[in-house]
């Protein structure tokens, strides 16, 4: 198998965006913009890229593991779980709200049929 190398510019270039991402994504989390499990996710975005570049060895044994000729395709693959898993995490957030809505409203018209009532009988 042939040895990835990465440039110094694709370091400098990868190094800085991990860097700049995981300190923006440290602040969101400090003033509780963000939660740390969804810290974590989010931050293997820049990780992982990060990972391969800097520690090409794993990343070319990681390739070997998986059986593919360029260990760009183990980190890509890894990157699509890391999206889904948030993706998935999100779709259930969004099921819950809706749901908390959904029962939120009724108590309202609920309410809502009460107060009218007694506003009736007196």
């Amino acid at each position: 198998m042939q040895e990835f190398s990465p440039t110094i510019a694709t370091m400098l270039t990868i190094g800085s965006f991990a860097v700049i991402y995981l300190l923006f994504l440290a602040r969101k989390t400090i003033h509780n913009t963000l939660d740390l499990y969804d810290f974590i996710l989010l931050s293997m975005v820049a990780v992982v890229p990060a990972v391969f570049v800097f520690f090409p060895g794993l990343a070319q044994w990681l390739g070997d593991l998986a059986g593919v000729a360029f260990p760009f395709v183990v980190m890509f693959g890894g990157l699509f779980v890391i999206i889904f898993i948030l993706l998935h995490r999100l779709t259930v957030n969004i099921y819950q709200l809706q749901k908390r809505s959904r029962h939120l409203v009724q108590e309202i018209s609920l309410l809502r049929q009460k107060l009218d009532q007694d506003g009736k009988e007196k």
